[in-house]
């Protein structure tokens, strides 16, 4: 088998076995939300959703980087993988009774009393978080895909239905408190089980540290910019227009982060343990056409989401999110750049160019905080999400532009070249739906239930928008198009919806 069959192999594998993590994980949550968006208020979820911002945080400077940094150095032992283990469980430790003892200041600084209670039981995450970063990498890096998505699915399943059970009872905020609790245990004792405990617990080597610095430094402090980029928008909402502002927002957020962590999710988790075994020829070749059909899928989902936003807020939340479904629209553009943008992170960690992925950071942390600043000082929720959309057109290019000079493999009108075509498409299928949805009346208006009639209008909308795009596409000529088509006749044929 050639070097590019192998590497095409282990993609698939990780793509697909990504796609069943991420999907599956997807409709649980799916499900979970619609349920608990019918029991609890949005400031309930905006107290969570302003602690999980301090919780990324200890995350944050929990992992360290180590994660990248284990699949890169693969010359580490096994002694000095569990030299990293016992830092990671002591840090782990030191985390959660720092983060548990700021629960008097963020009771102070937010003015709200429920901190008190809720931060010292959702600290746990940090716990099992951070602990679960070694075997969690070495299942990556072993190319284990199918194991860590049953870990996946199974934590979001039991997670999600204690905690509906919890909100129906009426534990209120406490129900999004252990959903987050349980999740992340259960994954931590589920990805030792599968890593080895033998792997984690013996004789240890603190070598193994050293090794990893260098690369896992500019790695950690990318992450760090990042967290701030990512999250400033929810803490001076928080603080500056009220916890009920980012209920609204967070959910909003949330669905145009979903697309993003599970189209170029799936892709970005299996590029690093994929791609590092291979040349930078045979990995640029390869991320050229990558590149291209995500940029044909976020284009996609965004035109999908921009004309339905109303009707997908209403089925998931039910009524009191419509503020919800502006902010959805006004984050559009953000999504279909940041969903290209996202995959760059596996290519600066294969080519071990962590410190370019730090200036990239640097650059996006300076324009979206700016962006995120403004709205708030303005004090309109729709103003931060549009000009967080503009700040991730300008990080895009940059990124993009410093790939290109640094690595001669990367030009950018290669990787590129499928633009144009995607953006032509993209008009057209606009054009069409957009007459179709507002020119003419839902086919479903006389149904008693506004649920169920959206969601009939989502699901047909939806299919026409598919054959829309994929039959203008081969007529246009659009190669991700081509691409995609030739991927969906194989089950078509076996449904007998089109010819042999």
């Amino acid at each position: 088998m050639s070097d590019k069959d192998a590497m095409n192999r282990d993609l698939r594998s990780g793509f697909v076995f990504g796609f069943i993590e991420k999907y599956s994980n997807l409709i649980v949550q799916f499900a979970v939300t619609m349920v608990l968006a019918r029991f609890l208020t949005p400031t309930e979820f905006g107290v969570v959703a302003t602690v999980m911002v301090i919780i990324f945080f200890f995350n944050l400077l929990g992992e360290m980087g180590l994660g990248p940094a284990i699949i890169y150095h693969k010359e580490l032992t096994t002694e000095e993988i569990r030299g990293l283990f016992i830092i990671c469980f002591i840090l782990g430790i030191a985390l959660y009774f720092t983060f548990s003892a700021g629960a008097f200041v963020a009771a102070d600084f937010f003015n709200n009393e429920i901190y008190y209670g809720v931060m010292p039981l959702i600290g746990a995450m940090i716990l099992f978080s951070v602990i679960s970063i070694v075997p969690e990498t070495l299942l990556r890096r072993e190319k284990r895909f199918s194991v860590v998505a049953i870990i996946t699915l199974i934590s979001a399943l039991v997670s999600g239905a204690i905690a509906c059970v919890m909100a129906y009872r009426g534990y209120g905020v406490y129900a999004l408190v252990w959903k987050s609790i349980i999740h992340t245990g259960m994954r931590f004792v589920l990805v030792c089980f599968y890593a080895g405990w033998r792997n984690l617990v013996g004789k240890v080597a603190l070598t193994g540290f050293r090794t990893v610095l260098g690369f896992s430094t500019y790695q950690f402090m990318f992450n760090f910019l990042n967290y701030f980029s990512r999250n400033s928008d929810k803490i001076l909402i928080s603080k500056f227009i009220g916890e009920a502002a980012v209920g609204l927002y967070d959910m909003a957020y949330r669905l145009m982060m979903l697309p993003i962590q599970n189209i170029a999710g799936i892709a970005t988790a299996a590029l690093q343990p994929v791609y590092s075994t291979f040349g930078q020829k045979e990995v640029a070749e390869s991320y050229n056409g990558l590149v291209n059909k995500i940029f044909f899928l976020g284009f996609f989902v965004a035109i999908y989401i921009f004309l339905f936003a109303d009707k997908i807020i209403y089925v998931l939340y039910g009524p009191g999110w419509e503020r919800s479904a502006v902010i959805l629209q006004c984050l559009t553009p953000f999504l279909i750049f940041q969903i290209v943008l996202a995959t760059t992170g596996g290519i600066w960690q294969t080519l071990g160019q962590t410190k370019s992925l730090f200036y990239c950071g640097v650059f996006s942390s300076i324009t979206s905080v700016l962006a995120i600043s403004t709205g708030v000082y303005l004090n309109n929720l729709y103003l931060v999400a549009f000009l967080l959309s503009m700040a991730s057109v300008l990080n895009f290019v940059q990124c993009f532009w410093l790939l290109h000079i640094k690595n001669e493999n990367f030009r950018m009108e290669i990787l590129l070249k499928g633009m144009p075509s995607t953006v032509l498409l993209s008009a057209v299928l606009m054009a069409v739906m957009f007459l179709g949805v507002y020119l003419m009346p839902s086919p479903f208006g006389f149904m008693a239930s506004k649920t169920l009639s959206s969601l009939c209008d989502l699901v047909v909308f939806g299919i026409a928008q598919v054959a829309i795009v994929l039959i203008a596409g081969v007529l246009l000529k659009n190669e991700s198009a081509i691409f995609f088509a030739r991927i969906l006749q194989k089950p078509l044929r076996k449904m007998k919806l089109i010819a042999g």
